[in-house]
């Protein structure tokens, strides 16, 4: 059984009465009729949908229509997986769309194979060392990146553009600081659960919900095949991984700060420095996947204000 976390029963319904409402009225508001959901069968997915089964409740009893879709998308899965997320499906009253993405995967791999070679002479004569020793670790990763772009692209949003809806996003608070998340892949359009902590408040929130325990009790995994489970590419289970950004933070830390500040890292008592260290440089270090493209501004271009440009020059342009 999972420890619980720092949240009281009163604090988890109120989140769940707040997030559920707000994906009804900003549905309502901009006229959104179906909510989709990839259905991974992990505690990420579930809580999404079982939020959305409230927000469409909610729908419903003020005469708008709100439809939670749930997606399952198998690609070289795990058969409990598939399972778990049908069962979630069901549980939280969503309609159900499969789509098997095994051959296509298999496809864009045998595609891309042959860039490996030219990526590695690149690194070669460039002096990519630390590159070149870490390609095999860089390739599985690479193929879970692949898997969770394909699932969004032929799935969570191409179903929602087919349903003129929009897709909800499973991140939360410790994967996001991680950057533990595929750009371009498993994101979306509306975060109910973005600001939570899976270690210490997502498990709470996941069993007021009703999320089956067989999901609350398993270990947590991206699906994706790149290691052993999340604890695995991560360092540390989410509970430690929290607590260490959450005293860092309260000790000056700044996830989106300099590299420097791992010369004086505190401790964190009960934790070896060297998860400490490993966290804070994987938070530093991703800290340009949460601010997504970065976009020079027109004055760090040297140009004027589109306020300050002389409208006449224009207008003369146009006429000459």
């Amino acid at each position: 059984m999972k420890k619980p976390g720092i949240l009281e029963k009163d604090q988890c319904e109120a989140i769940i009465g707040l997030a559920a409402s707000s994906l009804y009225e900003y549905c309502e508001h901009h006229g959104i009729h179906y909510v989709v959901t990839g259905s991974s069968g992990g505690l990420d997915s579930a809580v999404t949908l079982a939020l959305a089964q409230r927000a469409c409740k909610m729908a419903a009893e003020n005469d708008f229509d709100l439809t939670s879709v749930g997606l399952i998308m198998p690609c070289h899965s795990d058969e409990s997986a598939e399972r778990l997320g049908k069962m979630v499906i069901e549980k939280f009253g969503a309609e159900q769309i499969t789509i098997d993405l095994t051959s296509n995967f298999d496809y864009a791999t045998n595609l891309i194979d042959g860039t490996n070679s030219q990526i590695t002479h690149i690194l070669r004569t460039t002096g990519g060392v630390d590159a070149i020793d870490q390609l095999d670790w860089s390739k599985n990763i690479a193929q879970g990146n692949i898997k969770a772009r394909m699932r969004m692209m032929f799935g969570t949003y191409h179903v929602a553009r087919m349903m003129n809806g929009m897709v909800l996003s499973t991140d939360n608070l410790s994967e996001f600081w991680m950057a533990f998340w595929t750009i371009c892949g498993d994101v979306g359009d509306y975060g109910m659960i973005q600001s939570l902590l899976k270690g210490l408040e997502l498990y709470d929130l996941a069993d007021c919900l009703g999320v089956p325990k067989e999901i609350i009790n398993s270990k947590p995994d991206d699906g994706l095949n790149v290691g052993n489970g999340d604890e695995d590419q991560l360092g540390a289970s989410y509970p430690v991984l929290d607590l260490v950004m959450i005293e860092l933070i309260h000790q000056g830390f700044d996830p989106d700060g300099s590299l420097d500040q791992l010369m004086t890292l505190p401790s964190v008592e009960g934790v070896d420095q060297d998860v400490v260290v490993k966290l804070a440089k994987r938070c530093l270090r991703g800290s340009f996947k949460r601010h997504g493209p970065i976009v020079l501004s027109r004055a760090e271009l040297g140009l004027a204000a589109i306020k300050n440009l002389d409208l006449d020059m224009i207008q003369n342009h146009f006429r000459d």
